[in-house]
């Protein structure tokens, strides 16, 4: 297990190791309360993964697709307003998980946790104070 206290300031480098860490993950998740930097998380993932493009976070549509130059293809997930699994699978969302040449991140996973057993990385953020996080992540 990693586990880190930094700033905004330090986002990128964070980002850094954490993909170093998790090279052969297909999933990553992302725990925390509202306001812990979830989504600026993911966005930096995303950028430093090759997507160039604007990004949203998909709170309202549950989820965006990106494809980088390489042809590798991004999923990420924004579960907050599902109410359970069962609402994850009637959507068809499990069918992007595990995708071959792909990497699927996921806000609020803790509906479908029993979903993503595998090749994933678990990442925890704790809100500090206005500019300062907590982050723990392990591979399992």
């Amino acid at each position: 297990m990693y586990e880190k206290i930094f700033s905004v300031a330090d986002l990128s480098t964070i980002v850094q190791e954490i993909i170093q860490s998790c090279k052969n993950v297909q999933i990553i998740t992302l725990s925390g309360t509202l306001g812990a930097g979830k989504t600026t998380l993911a966005i930096e993932l995303l950028g430093q993964h090759g997507i160039s493009c604007e990004m949203q976070s998909p709170t309202y549509t549950y989820v965006q697709i990106y494809n980088n130059t390489d042809g590798k293809s991004f999923y990420h997930f924004d579960l907050y307003r599902l109410k359970n699994k069962n609402d994850f699978l009637f959507a068809g969302f499990d069918e992007f998980l595990y995708q071959p040449n792909s990497l699927t991140i996921i806000e609020w996973p803790e509906i479908i946790e029993e979903l993503v057993n595998k090749h994933v990385c678990q990442i925890q953020l704790e809100y500090v104070d206005d500019v300062t996080r907590k982050i723990s992540w392990f591979v399992k």
